[in-house]
């Protein structure tokens, strides 16, 4: 049976390889091909090693969606033995947007640092974007913070993609000339809103078709009354 039948059963309690109905439909539908590097490859203490793994299983999940449309490879970039050279590749991961941790590395007579790029760059259509894997959180300790970031491993992966197979930005626009909040009182909304939309500030001005290139607006505590026009 199951050579005619295709199945999985994810026999976990927490559905850890369970990926959400929108997880799968957005890679079934790429048009091309998503490559991801992981800068995850090495040997690592028993925390890096479990991010390691669970970023391996959740692309292999991805991949059993996308078929050949998501291609991976886990890169170490530590591996070359001149420091120059090593250097670097740390500071090209770094221009492109990964951030380093310093790892205590226990050895026999004491302990070195060993420095770690816990993240990928997600290459797809001649566009590149990083993506950090682990999440620093102030205030937790390096294990929750561990366990937050395997745990969101589906929706980061998911949201870069999406992010980089959009093939355009929609534009939205926030409302102004009637007392709205100003664009430093928007700002921290203006900027998550722009990964995924053109963002921009709009008067009306009783003008009819002011707002036609809009696909949505936001209305941000006016103060003013509005027109008959700017209503309508």
């Amino acid at each position: 049976i199951g050579s005619f039948e295709f199945e999985r059963f994810d026999l976990t309690s927490e559905k850890r390889f369970t990926l959400s109905e929108a997880s799968k439909n957005l890679v079934k539908n790429l048009d091309d091909v998503v490559y991801i590097r992981v800068y995850l490859a090495g040997d690592f203490p028993a925390g890096p090693k479990r991010l390691q793994q669970a970023t391996r299983e959740m692309l292999d999940e991805f991949r059993v969606f996308a078929g050949e449309n998501i291609e991976y490879e886990f890169i170490n970039p530590s591996e070359n033995p001149d420091d120059k050279e090593r250097n670097a590749v740390y500071r090209e991961l770094i221009k492109q947007g990964l951030q380093p941790s310093s790892l205590q590395k226990k050895e026999e007579g004491g302990s070195s640092q060993q420095i770690i790029f816990p993240g990928a760059i997600f290459s797809y259509q001649e566009r590149d974007i990083p993506l950090q894997l682990l999440k620093s959180q102030m205030g937790i300790s390096p294990e929750v913070m561990l366990n937050n970031s395997i745990q969101s491993l589906e929706y980061e992966i998911a949201n870069t993609i999406r992010k980089l197979s959009t093939p355009y930005k929609p534009k939205v626009g926030f409302i102004e000339g009637h007392g709205e909040l100003n664009h430093l009182e928007v700002q921290d909304i203006s900027q998550s809103l722009s990964e995924y939309y053109l963002v921009d500030r709009k008067k009306i001005g009783g003008k009819l078709e002011s707002l036609i290139e809009y696909k949505a607006i936001i209305i941000a505590q006016p103060k003013e009354k509005f027109s008959e026009k700017d209503k309508f």
